[in-house]
């Protein structure tokens, strides 16, 4: 799973989410030298390989696959990139998010943690395949939304958006109403699917379902590596840091909800005036529910 010559390692801020959208695939082992490797701090005062070696309890053969892995020439280039990244964030990004008995300051890191979610995100985002996503979405004759827990609770939100500007869809409350409407749908449909893991069974047997009777698949996932991701016809990319407190799920679903939110308005140039009239009525509905509005 080395890079692709299309595949060029982003420098600076964008290292962090791209090597974590390279961890899909890897070992559990793998994986830890990734975390490991982005943990600030670990990297100071450029430690050679053996040190990293016996700081990770692996041998200096697993840490060379690893930066191989990842699309690096060997440890010694991963580690430069590593250096340059975390002098970057220090200068750029908001401090890690940690346990903390203050209130102010637990509200503070939070955010925080927030905002570096989403600055990295931005660094990485692929603008032209939103663009692409979007054109798709706005043409097709059925949209269906899928996901799963969480991220069905997105699906809800950005149906919502879509209603704003006259742009119907259709979420399911469960894998069992998403693989009815797989069924169902045919080529000119189009599903997006929201899905961090990008590994849910149930989503999965629905979206591969959908994409053989030929609706086309937009997927919001942490990695185009994961098996839902391979699936799609359009990958928008939202790979989260994890954090102590929220976890990788909490930063993911704020960056879900911003690249959403860049899709809604992308789907929404595709005919502004008609986006505006639609905004203009569903708006008015709040002020016809207001009270005594019905009398």
């Amino acid at each position: 799973m080395t890079a692709t010559p299309t595949e060029q390692i982003p420098a600076g801020i964008g290292l962090a989410p791209w090597l974590r959208m390279r961890q899909e695939g890897m070992t559990g082992n793998e994986s830890r030298i990734v975390d490991w490797l982005l943990v600030p701090g670990n990297l100071q005062a450029s430690p050679a390989i053996r040190e990293v070696s016996r700081a990770l309890g692996v041998s200096e053969a697993m840490i060379v696959k690893v930066a191989k892995l990842l699309g690096f020439s060997g440890f010694r280039q991963l580690r430069s990139a590593l250096q340059e990244y975390f002098i970057q964030s220090e200068a750029v990004l908001p401090s890690e998010l940690a346990f903390d008995e203050e209130p102010q300051d637990v509200v503070n890191k939070v955010f925080n943690s927030s905002l570096r979610t989403i600055i990295e995100g931005q660094s990485i985002v692929n603008a032209e395949e939103i663009r692409r996503a979007a054109r798709c979405f706005w043409q097709a004759q059925q949209r269906d939304l899928y996901g799963a827990g969480g991220s069905n609770a997105i699906c809800a939100d950005v149906r919502h958006k879509f209603l704003r500007i006259g742009v119907r869809c259709q979420t399911y409350s469960d894998a069992h109403l998403m693989a009815m409407s797989a069924a169902l749908l045919q080529p000119g449909d189009v599903v997006l699917v929201v899905t961090h893991s990008g590994h849910t069974s149930d989503i999965e047997a629905a979206v591969r379902l959908a994409k053989q009777n030929g609706a086309q698949i937009i997927c919001i996932t942490h990695s185009h590596h994961s098996p839902i991701a391979q699936l799609a016809d359009f990958i928008i990319c939202s790979p989260a840091p994890d954090t102590p407190l929220l976890g990788r799920n909490a930063s993911a679903r704020i960056l879900q909800l911003t690249l959403l939110d860049a899709l809604f308005v992308a789907v929404a140039q595709q005919d502004v005036a008609r986006a505006n009239r639609n905004m203009q009525k569903t708006a008015a509905i709040g002020a016809w529910f207001a009270a005594g509005s019905l009398r």
